[in-house]
């Protein structure tokens, strides 16, 4: 699915009555594969995700789905039938009282049959490291944060959405569920889906991202290839980001001098860079 944001802004009232652009401009076009949406807190992360998925409508500019206006009509309905949204704050999305209607409600309303939704949901909630037989008839609310954030990804992924917005998928969750949920979204991305990603875990984004934009006060200030920008702990640092481990460690090493090739973002990439600069490999 290709979506373009045309110059959009959307300003809110804050708490003294004062208008505050939490976008401001916003021009990007999105086509597969991972985009890592960074910036600090109140950049305008949350907001775009929410306008992109048709949540929130923007004061002005468009939203185009595969060249269709999202507002209305053909476009609106597109948009409708293929995003899958991912709140920041999983139990915002939850209304059902187990976690198996949770995540089959949305198949079943699409016209789904019942023993082919039940099976879809097993299969996306065990992408996530969880268990239908263990999990499928307590209430969601009922679950920790970090299972409430697995069921919440899941039941989007049982959609199997072309457009796939995250907002802050790995918040709260242990190295091993974490790793589940970047082996989904590699998923995701792999079976075509245009997957966008906030979040502050450069770490995470290092894992998954094709491109990385960057928000300060709800404009793009850097947009490019993830490894290129992923991968300059310096750039990230000045843009009020925390750079991933890998860039930190390949800069301080460079500084006490010792050789690291190439831009390495993982600390298996990190390993083999310092064996190859040092002829090991």
């Amino acid at each position: 699915m290709r979506v373009t944001l045309e110059d959009i802004c959307l300003c809110y009232e804050d708490a003294a009555g004062e208008r505050v652009r939490a976008l401001d401009g916003v021009s990007l076009e999105l086509s597969g594969g991972v985009c890592g949406l960074m910036g600090q807190t109140g950049s305008g992360k949350t907001t775009l995700l929410e306008v992109m998925a048709g949540v929130s409508a923007p004061d002005a500019g468009r939203v185009l789905v595969d060249g269709l206006d999202a507002a209305r009509g053909a476009g609106a309905r597109a948009l409708a039938a293929s995003v899958g949204l991912v709140f920041q704050l999983p139990e915002r999305q939850f209304f059902e009282p187990t976690v198996a209607e949770e995540l089959t409600f949305g198949l079943l309303a699409r016209g789904m049959g019942a023993e082919e939704a039940r099976e879809r949901a097993a299969r996306a909630l065990a992408l996530m490291g969880l268990s239908m037989d263990e999990l499928g008839r307590r209430s969601p609310f009922a679950l920790s944060g970090g299972q409430q954030r697995r069921v919440a990804i899941a039941s989007v992924l049982a959609a199997r959405p072309s457009l796939l917005l995250l907002d802050e998928p790995t918040a709260g969750l242990d190295p091993r569920a974490c790793d589940a949920c970047l082996a989904a979204v590699r998923s995701a991305a792999a079976e075509g889906a245009t997957v966008v990603m906030a979040s502050h875990d450069a770490n995470a984004l290092a894992e998954v991202a094709d491109r990385v934009v960057c928000l300060e006060g709800g404009r793009v200030t850097l947009d490019g290839p993830a490894r290129e920008l992923l991968a300059d702990a310096d750039l990230m640092r000045a843009h009020g980001l925390e750079p991933a481990c890998a860039a930190r460690a390949t800069a301080a090493l460079r500084r006490a001098g010792v050789p690291v090739e190439g831009a390495p973002l993982t600390a298996e990439e990190l390993a083999r860079a310092i064996a190859r600069g040092r002829g090991l490999t």
